[in-house]
Parts: C-alpha cells; sequence; structure tokens
C-alpha cells in the first residue's frame, strides 16, 4: 500500500515531521490487531510520539513529552508545577483509572499557545476508538483541516486520534 497520501499529511499536521525523510518501516504481521499501530510507532519514533505510563507521570514522561520535536520547534517546555502544592502534594483529585485527566489539561494548555495539541494515538475496534491505559501521544496541530487530513489517513490504516 501506498503511503505517500498519510506521509504528507502528517508532514503538514506535525510540525518538524519531513516527508522525504521517510523510512518505511515493515509491517510486522505477528502484531496481530495492533499491527498498523507498531509499524506507526516505528515510523514516527522518538521524536514525534511516546507513551505515557500515568501512574509514573513525573518527571520522566514529562522528559519525553518534551523531547518531541514539536515541543521543542515550537520552544514550549511543558511544567505540571501548577497541579501540586509547596510540599510536593496533588491540588486535585488522582483518579487511579483517569490519571491522565488530572495531567492533560494543564499540557494542553501549555501546547495551545503555540496551536500544538496532543492526540492519542488509538486503534479502531468495533467501529470506536480503542484507548490503551498507557497512551501514545503525538504533538500536531491545532488546525483542523490539517488535522482532518492526517485523520481521513490514519482511518485507512485503523488508527484515528483521540484528544
Amino acid at each position: 500500500m501506498d503511503n505517500s497520501a498519510l506521509y504528507i499529511a502528517l508532514e503538514n499536521a506535525v510540525p518538524g515531521f519531513v516527508a522525504a525523510n521517510v523510512i518505511t518501516p515493515e509491517v510486522d504481521e505477528r502484531q496481530g490487531i495492533y499491527k498498523e499501530l507498531f509499524w506507526l510507532d516505528a515510523l514516527l519514533g522518538k521524536d514525534f510520539h511516546c507513551y505515557v505510563e500515568w501512574k509514573e507521570f513525573d518527571p520522566w514522561a514529562l522528559a519525553n513529552l518534551n523531547k518531541l520535536v514539536p515541543i521543542r520547534q515550537a520552544g514550549v517546555t511543558l511544567v505540571t508545577d501548577s497541579l501540586y502544592d509547596k510540599h510536593g502534594a496533588p491540588l486535585g483529585e488522582l483518579n487511579y483509572y483517569d490519571d491522565g485527566g488530572f495531567f492533560l489539561p494543564v499540557l494542553q494548555q501549555q501546547l495551545q499557545a503555540a496551536n500544538l495539541q496532543l492526540l492519542e494515538i488509538c486503534t479502531i475496534q468495533n467501529n470506536q476508538p480503542y484507548l490503551q491505559e498507557n497512551p501514545r501521544f503525538i504533538c500536531i496541530t491545532t488546525d483542523p483541516d490539517k488535522v482532518a487530513q492526517l485523520q481521513q489517513c490514519l482511518q485507512h490504516k485503523g488508527l484515528v486520534l483521540v484528544g
């Protein structure tokens, strides 16, 4: 399958992604229903996507998010200091099943000034996004047309971005 439309959509939606520099990875059929997700992992690499394990979010996950090319190029440094008191205790309720709901709004607010957003890369199962316990995030533009173009290309691979 030709991936050129996907590469162009990624270049348009993901600051710093250069379609001409892409080395297309092989699809590993052994990954079953997740083969396209793992293929996209290999394509994007650590410069353009990262896993977030909410239970161990600070500081390593925050450091990995800050290493993403779009965030670095925008000159943004994501911080979560506003979520804690002077003793390091969370100011809000940490929910074991939705730690992302605690961290993500603060991160999105910081990215909004640079017209960026974090979206979760999900597989589509039973015509619905399948959200992973430890999500994969990609940092992309907030431009709705560019996001829609990328969504359309990803859907051909059984993937979707969720925000």
